[in-house]
């Protein structure tokens, strides 16, 4: 036999077990969560959309008083805490910018503020993170270093959560300050990217509210759900739901995760009811 010949038969036989100790049912702590998948075509169809509005935005009074209002919010947030006062103050005044905006340009107008802020952001969140940042951008940033730590968009100094995702709670965070609903404006894929990250990689959030977002993320198309409502029944203390759900998603699917999911659950299940 030559060495060529015995290296394949060891490959083989190597597979051949790995395969087989795959297809023995054993139970698997039903805990981690699918990843958000977003579909690659659609969320370069979104970002080139909001850079095409960004170029088409606005240079007008009313866009450079907007735009003013929004950076000073900015600087507000990351020099707290500011007089309660000063805060009504400014959101008073971008209440009238926005109507004045809205009045001279109409929606659109708006809309490619809301985009070419979303761009500034990109350039300063993507920026080399070793050069001390301008004022303009740190008052682009605001106070969005907080809601990157309250969802785990980065970790050990790594952004982990996609770029889609990213760009959707930067422009959630628009909306707010503006006054208007968090996903104004939004996309289905960017529905996706936004509710998806809350409902599937919130951990630390409140399981309520990672329930609401995940039935978001369903109304929006997004894949997955259905293994992730049951994870969370596991998580809200009904694994014998759980358990049912994954062996009919198991039946549907044959995949053998879902399958040793399932007989997680299960166990789960009959150590809370008192089974030995």
């Amino acid at each position: 036999m030559t060495e060529s010949g015995f290296k394949l038969i060891c490959w083989v036989a190597a597979a051949a077990f790995v395969g087989a100790t795959l297809a023995i049912p054993q139970a698997v702590d039903p805990w981690e969560m699918p990843s958000l998948m977003l579909d690659r075509a659609a969320v370069s169809d979104a970002i080139r959309f909001d850079q095409a509005l960004a170029a088409d935005a606005p240079d007008s009074p009313e866009a450079q008083t907007l735009r003013s209002l929004f950076l000073e919010h900015g600087r507000a947030e990351v020099n707290r805490p500011y007089p309660g006062r000063e805060y009504d103050r400014r959101q008073a005044a971008i209440h009238r910018a926005t109507g004045e905006l809205l009045a001279s340009g109409g929606p659109a107008a708006f809309d490619a503020m809301r985009a070419a802020a979303v761009e500034d952001f990109v350039r300063v969140f993507y920026g080399r993170s070793d050069v001390a940042r301008s004022d303009e951008e740190i008052a682009v940033l605001g106070g969005f270093p907080e809601i990157e730590k309250r969802y785990g968009l980065v970790l050990d100094g790594v952004v982990i959560a996609p770029e889609l995702t990213v760009r959707t709670l930067y422009k959630a965070r628009w909306n707010a300050i503006h006054r208007q609903p968090f996903v104004d404006g939004f996309s289905k894929i960017e529905l996706q990217a936004y509710w998806g990250w809350f409902a599937l990689h919130g951990w630390g959030q409140p399981l309520t509210k990672r329930e609401e977002a995940l039935f978001a993320f369903r109304d929006a198309g997004g894949a997955g759900t259905e293994e992730a409502a049951a994870l969370f029944d596991v998580l809200g203390g009904r694994p014998d739901r759980a358990a049912t759900s994954l062996q009919q998603l198991y039946a549907a699917t044959g995949e053998l995760r879902l399958r040793n999911m399932g007989l997680g659950a299960l166990h789960a299940a009959l150590l809370q009811n008192g089974a030995p």
